[in-house]
């Protein structure tokens, strides 16, 4: 082999020798994001991230805004998906709601937000809610659980099954409720 060549050869071998490498699992030194389960191998690149917040405003005025205490961004499908997760959904002048929950998936091609842990609603008109696990589908400004739901207000209580929040319009729907009503305190008045 010509002296010439000899650089040029190494180069070629260490290429070599990382490919196979490459090619062959073994251990290796790596750094998860906390709380979230690493499946690289199924869903592709991603992009580790630490805490993240996402603000998406649109024409009509309305604003989601999610917060995430670790995520992670799958470049592929164009998802991210994170733990400890507050949304905050406003419409336009109208009230908002503040969305929590344990984990979600914000899928940006279909427009929603995929909570598998459930979670829970406060509204600024006065009203919480406990869901099972939901999806929110930001483009028709809806929350589906299909699962038990309840939620409650002042002098209310109500729980059933498949919940469908339609907050642009204000209207929810819920399969076999069971409401309990209570009383507004009242003062009355003494002689």
């Amino acid at each position: 082999m010509s002296p010439r060549l000899l650089p040029w050869a190494a180069c070629a071998a260490l290429v070599l020798v990382f490919a196979l490498r490459a090619a062959f699992p073994g251990k290796r030194a790596g750094v998860d994001a906390p709380g979230v389960a690493q499946e690289a191998a199924e869903t592709g690149p991603q992009i580790l991230l630490g805490p993240v917040e996402v603000v998406e405003y649109h024409d009509d005025g309305a604003v989601n805004h999610l917060n995430a205490g670790g995520a992670v961004y799958e470049y592929a499908r164009r998802t991210m998906r994170g733990r400890e997760v507050v949304l905050y959904l406003r419409t336009g002048s109208l009230r908002g709601a503040t969305v929590r929950a344990p984990s979600a998936s914000w899928d940006f091609e279909r427009a929603s937000v995929s909570l598998p842990g459930g979670c829970r609603v406060d509204h600024e008109g006065g009203w919480t809610g406990d869901l099972s696990p939901a999806t929110l589908d930001l483009a028709g400004r809806t929350l589906l659980a299909p699962g038990a739901a309840a939620f409650s207000g002042p002098g209310f209580l109500v729980s059933g099954n498949r919940l469908v929040w339609n907050w642009g319009a204000g209207k929810i729907t819920l399969d076999s409720p069971k409401s309990r009503i209570q009383p507004a305190a009242t003062s009355r008045r003494r002689g």
